[in-house]
């Protein structure tokens, strides 16, 4: 790759990518740039030089799990996200920087500061959180530089840390609560101590290969009395066990060489334990416990022999005990119940944190989905929060003034100044989780998507001014967990979205007007059974036409107000699946076929796939075909091609059985056969989704655990796409059937937008036409706007426009003896040229829209010529910025010309 730069100035209009990865200051109006030449010798260089743009929204932002804060500096924060990876502000949360970014994951569990050295941070990775989307780390990460630099210090597999305790009187020896795999038991889980600062790590409490730890704290004043929970859980797919004897609550006098197990906290099945000491009185501690035992009434009832008491107890509320607090009065040597009705979260195992007030040892908090608090040492307690979003997991008190604390939860990071009567929410933390995405064909357009717990977003691809696009462009259309949404093609204020397991809904974005049309079992026939995130697909060939999936396949000729079912049961229907408290056996993706309507592929949770050629009427499962080591996988996407009708895209995830390779196959031939095409991808990182560029046949995209890769081959080899994407879960990816824009929907960092223009065109038959000028996109302006006062201030984030200036992308199959690049008004006057380089190439200029100065090469001469340059300095309003209208971009190569229109608008 070449560079080469020319001067000036810039207008605030923008046409065709982001290619050359020019970058500028979120918060205010467009920068002048510099025109700009770039050559790229390949495919693969353009690939990994692309520059991806972040668009929010923030208003919704995403789960945090911790929030830690300086104890030398109160105006330095930590935010970990549960997907995201880790924040930091020094202003008290005017600004936060990503500080994570660059580490081998942005799944979180846990910061811990040093007490005697504030610059020490340690981070836990992997989410506690036991959700579907709680993605697992690599380990325990070190900086001694206040975040600037990480070291990973170890404990790779522990997969989930649950706490980190650092010793006050020696920043060396440092507790982890390492949780261990979440679906499936392995040996490195249980109590981790390091004497010697994370060079080496010793086992100091462990159950057994099923059995975790998830908190711990060290009593204050005394570091050789430690609390430690153990915690007994294992998700699948289909199931979550949340409880059982090996969960309880474990004492160490000694610094964590012995334990004894606390008689006084109940056995059986016991949930998630959560615990901490009260910093003023360091002999008093609390435990949150989620008993999942049945209830004496609901004990006797099972075993009066109703028969039904075991699946009631399992999946129905108010059938266990719940939510317990303990109190002891001794650091942990004994316990006493004092709570009188059920406290904590439903369900336990997402919840499991208690603090204690600075100042006060009966002030006492318990985050669940309400945030609760007691004032009477844990026998009553009030709800508060209100006016935040709900189920919470972080919490801080300033030591200095407890009215001041901070709270983490699904819905972002909060502050309240008055004890939690009333919250300031931070609007400035990109932590979107998001499960899929879709566009509209608005101009600009805008896009789509479901959330994790935060309902269903739009948001516009650029701003409506030159500052960006701003929290109050981002609007929420529909509640719940969201997941697809869908936009009628032909109609864009109509929009598809839904909520979990098939909370489907259509909603009028004139009116707000949403109606519920999910399909609903006839009378006698079975209920459906809908995944957690159902796909709906709007057919290709009618916008009217709508599939969606359940255990059935479902289609609707009228948007969703009447729905037959064109297929059987299309899962395994395995029983004991179906015995779980998690919906499966459930279709998961569908893809209808752009050339010929009624073929149609579905994948399912269960790892069936199968095909219809004639719109339901007869179906083939092609799992015969699959090869062994992807059958039963959650099928993750089904993408059919746009260019080959029996060419099909397949992408599986094995993380929810503990593997964690890519899996991403093709057929050429409707299933008979298929073909792994994962190539060169990383080991590590499960695919998502599969996508296929609408115009380039050759050109693929695979959205990962750990970002976005590209494949200008069709998979026969990849590369990372771009830069400033972090290596974060991105679910879903659009390819934008207008623009030339790749949208992806990241689980933790919100939506982006990377332009990949040059990758469609550079193509075989592009390269073999020897030299071709692809035409450039239309240039909107972007006017100033208001300045909104004092209103935009620090805390004001934006996400930035697309680069201002036109660009233009020249393909040259080899190298020329000359060749240029012009831009040319309708009197035929030259306004710039560019000389390019005699290199074969993919040439990229980018111009700031000034035109050259008079006398410039390329114009005409005479009397004609200076009337016609009159005549268009009059169109031009005599500025030399250039004006609305429409323009002709030249390439001219060796004497062979090549014309597109360049409209400005």
């Amino acid at each position: 790759m070449r560079l080469c730069t020319f001067a000036v100035s810039v207008a605030a209009m923008v046409v065709c990518a982001d290619l050359a990865a020019r970058q500028r200051p979120r918060g205010g109006p467009q920068q002048r740039s510099r025109d700009t030449v770039t050559i790229y010798v390949s495919p693969d260089d353009l690939t990994t030089d692309l520059a991806w743009r972040e668009i929010g929204p923030v208003a919704v932002s995403g789960r945090v799990v911790d929030v830690e804060v300086d104890p030398e500096d109160h105006r330095v924060w930590y935010v970990a996200s549960a997907s995201g990876g880790l924040f930091k502000t020094t202003t008290r949360g005017l600004k936060f920087s990503p500080i994570f970014d660059s580490e081998g994951t942005t799944s979180l569990g846990d910061i811990a500061i040093d007490p005697s050295n504030s610059k020490t941070i340690w981070l836990g990775t992997g989410e506690a959180n036991n959700q579907r989307s709680s993605y697992w780390g690599d380990g325990v990460y070190k900086s001694v530089d206040a975040g600037k630099t990480w070291k990973n210090t170890g404990l790779p597999a522990s997969h989930h840390i649950g706490r980190i305790v650092v010793d006050p009187s020696d920043g060396n020896r440092v507790f982890v609560a390492a949780l261990g795999h979440l679906y499936s038991p392995n040996p490195e889980r249980g109590l981790y101590r390091t004497t010697d600062g994370g060079k080496s790590w010793e086992l100091v409490l462990k159950v057994n290969a099923d059995v975790g730890v998830v908190d711990v704290a060290m009593q204050p004043g005394n570091s050789k009395v430690l609390l430690a929970a153990t915690y007994e859980r294992r998700r699948r797919a289909w199931h979550f066990d949340g409880a059982g004897p090996g969960s309880g609550l474990w004492r160490s006098s000694d610094g964590g060489d012995t334990w004894k197990r606390a008689k006084d906290i109940p056995g059986g099945e016991i949930g998630r334990i959560g615990v901490a000491f009260a910093p003023s009185s360091p002999a008093i501690a609390y435990a949150t416990v989620e008993n999942g035992n049945l209830t004496a009434a609901r004990r006797a009832r099972t075993e009066g022999g109703s028969g039904r008491g075991e699946q009631q107890g399992r999946r129905g509320r108010g059938r266990t005990i719940g939510g317990e607090i303990y109190r002891t009065e001794d650091a942990g040597k004994t316990w006493k119940k004092v709570n009188r009705t059920r406290v904590g979260g439903t369900p336990g195992y997402y919840y499991g944190q208690i603090r204690v007030d600075t100042k006060s040892a009966d002030e006492v908090w318990v985050m669940g989905v309400p945030l609760v608090v007691s004032k009477d040492g844990g026998k009553t307690f009030r709800s508060t929060g209100r006016r935040v979003h709900v189920d919470h997991h972080a919490f801080w008190t300033d030591p200095s003034d407890p009215d001041h604390v901070l709270l983490g939860n699904d819905g972002g990071l909060c502050e309240s100044f008055d004890n939690g009567q009333t919250w300031i929410h931070f609007e400035n933390l990109p932590i979107g989780q998001f499960y899929a995405i879709g566009v509209d064909s608005a101009a600009p357009y805008r896009v789509y998507g479901g959330t994790q717990d935060n309902g269903t977003w739009g948001v516009p691809s650029s701003g409506p001014t030159s500052r960006g696009i701003r929290v109050e462009d981002g609007y929420k259309i529909s509640g719940g967990d969201g997941f697809y949404a869908c936009v009628d093609p032909e109609d864009p204020n109509t929009v598809y979205a839904e909520s979990q397991f098939g909370g489907l809904r259509r909603v009028d974005l004139r009116t707000m007007a949403s109606k519920s049309i999910k399909p609903r079992a006839r009378r006698g026939e079975s209920a459906y059974r809908f995944n957690w995130s159902s796909p709906i697909l709007i057919s290709p060939h009618n916008h009217a036409t709508i599939w969606f999936g359940g255990n059935k396949l479902f289609k609707s000729l009228n948007r969703g107000d009447t729905w037959r079912a064109v297929s059987d049961d299309l899962t395994t229907q395995d029983e004991a699946k179906l015995k779980g408290n998690v919906p499966h056996c459930t279709i998961t993706t569908i893809a209808e076929s752009p050339t010929r309507p009624g073929l149609v592929w579905v994948g399912t949770d269960d790892g069936e796939v199968w095909l219809t050629p004639d719109d339901g009427r007869t179906w083939k499962n092609l799992n015969e075909a699959l090869p062994k080591s992807v059958r039963k996988l959650w099928v993750s996407r089904v993408e059919a091609s746009r260019f080959a009708e029996g060419r099909c895209y397949i992408s599986f995830t094995g993380y929810r059985e503990d593997r964690f390779e890519p899996l991403v196959l093709v057929t050429e031939d409707y299933g008979l056969s298929f073909r792994s095409i994962a190539g060169n991808l990383p080991k590590q990182g499960s695919v998502n989704v599969v996508c296929e560029d609408p115009r380039n046949a050759d050109l693929l995209f695979v959205g990962t655990e750990f970002g976005v890769w590209g494949s200008t081959t069709r998979g026969g080899t990849w590369h990372r796409l771009g830069k400033g994407l972090p290596r974060v879960p991105v679910h879903d990816l659009v390819v934008h059937p207008r623009e030339t824009d790749l949208i992806a929907g990241t689980h933790g960092r919100g939506m982006w937008i990377i332009d990949v223009c040059g990758l469609e065109h550079w193509n075989q038959e592009a390269t073999a036409s020897g030299s071709t000028l692809i035409e450039p996109r239309t240039v909107r302006s972007f006017p100033r706007g208001p300045d909104g006062g004092y209103t935009s201030g620090a805390r004001r984030w934006t996400a930035p426009n697309p680069a201002p200036g036109a660009m233009f992308c020249a393909l040259l199959a080899s190298a020329p003896k000359k060749a240029a690049l012009r831009v040319v008004d309708a009197s035929g006057s030259t306004l710039k040229e560019f000389d390019l380089e005699a290199e074969a190439g993919l040439h990229v200029v980018t111009w700031n829209l000034v035109r050259s100065g008079g006398g410039g090469r390329g114009q005409r001469g005479g009397r004609f010529g200076r009337m016609m340059r009159q005549v268009g300095r009059r169109f031009t309003g005599g500025s030399r910025t250039l004006q609305s209208g429409t323009y002709r971009v030249e390439l001219e190569v060796d004497g062979k010309k090549s014309v597109r229109p360049l409209v400005v608008k």
